[in-house]
């Protein structure tokens, strides 16, 4: 590179191979960049400016907020650049934007299916520099991740450029790949070391805002399979019919009541719980959980739940009815299952 260029604007050449490269783009593809009041922000609209050149498929979308924060390129909500992505890292980024533009990656069939049954939030932040030759292969990996699981939050980060991320986790050297802030591989990683570190994990120590991810994403019946294999409600779980979302609460019902289908000794370790919230100050609580209690309940709740009949909301007092009658209704007919055979044989 000559003297006093900019390292961060992309060359002649790297601009011909990003034509030549990305005529095999498929379909149009958005490129968004998050501008702030930090001064590097001219640096990623210039660059983005240069890049989008090669291609009429790719379209720029620049939103810029009154903030001092970090400037980046947002491919995809869960796949974001803190990075310029020239040099060394221009191919892999190239090959994302296809990649994502075809709706597919080339990451082997073992991934893709452990990947298919992951449903934990996961942030996944890669320490990388310009000049580092095994930075690019570990970036393109992870970003194909993120591209096949909208679970993964990916960041590449420069610490050339940021070097306070490099500093918050104490890196050393790069790449490094940070796991929810706290696991960390460093150097050469596989593919199948980093997609074992990712969906080996113990799913009981979820916090309440990674369940309400999984819940938002549409996989209240998964995570209710999940917990009636581990045998375990999953400590944080019960506090999301608390959430002040509708759609939350009623996710979470969904779960509980998948749980009462396959386990129901287990889904009576939620009762005290759900107890308690026949209490709850908010008439929308007393009537969600006597709603739920109504679904999964047994007979064994039927004289706390009575209580809400006079309740001082006639709206929940009706839901508390409607919860009663059910339970007493199943309770029968188990009681007639039960008995049915031993009559048979007695006319026998």
């Amino acid at each position: 590179m000559p003297d006093g260029a900019d390292p961060y604007t992309l060359t002649a050449q790297e601009r011909e191979t990003a034509k030549s490269k990305l005529e095999a783009l498929q379909n149009p593809v958005i490129i968004k960049v998050n501008l702030t009041q930090n001064p590097l922000s001219d640096q990623f609209r210039k660059f983005i400016d240069g890049l989008v050149l090669a291609s009429d498929k790719l379209q720029p979308l620049y939103i810029t907020y009154d903030e001092d924060g970090s400037p980046d390129i947002e491919l995809r909500p869960n796949l974001r650049y803190l990075a310029l992505p020239g040099g060394r890292e221009l191919p892999p980024f190239l090959q994302s934007l296809i990649y994502y533009s075809h709706g597919a990656t080339a990451l082997k069939s073992r991934s893709l299916s452990a990947l298919e049954g992951f449903i934990t939030p996961t942030k996944v932040e890669v320490m990388m520099s310009p000049n580092c030759p095994y930075c690019p292969l570990v970036v393109g990996l992870v970003s194909q991740l993120a591209l096949a699981s909208s679970y993964l939050e990916v960041i590449i980060v420069d610490v050339a450029l940021f070097p306070d991320y490099a500093q918050q986790y104490g890196v050393q050297a790069v790449p490094t790949v940070v796991i929810d802030g706290q696991d960390q591989l460093v150097s050469d990683i596989s593919e199948e070391i980093l997609v074992d570190n990712l969906t080996n994990r113990d799913p009981s120590s979820f916090h309440p805002e990674t369940l309400k991810k999984i819940i938002k994403e549409g996989d209240a019946e998964r995570l209710a399979g999940m917990m009636v294999a581990e045998s375990d409600l999953y400590s944080g779980a019960l506090e999301l019919l608390s959430d002040p979302e509708w759609s939350v609460r009623m996710g979470m019902m969904v779960v509980l009541e998948g749980v009462a289908e396959r386990s129901p000794d287990l889904v009576r370790s939620g009762y005290p719980y759900l107890l308690k919230l026949l209490d709850h100050e908010d008439r929308n609580r007393r009537g969600d959980a006597a709603y739920l209690l109504g679904l999964i309940g047994d007979a064994s709740i039927l004289e706390r739940l009575e209580v809400l009949l006079k309740d001082e909301n006639p709206e929940v007092a009706e839901v508390a009815q409607e919860a009663v009658e059910q339970i007493k209704e199943r309770q029968a007919l188990a009681e007639r299952t039960r008995t049915e055979p031993q009559r048979r044989q007695k006319e026998i």
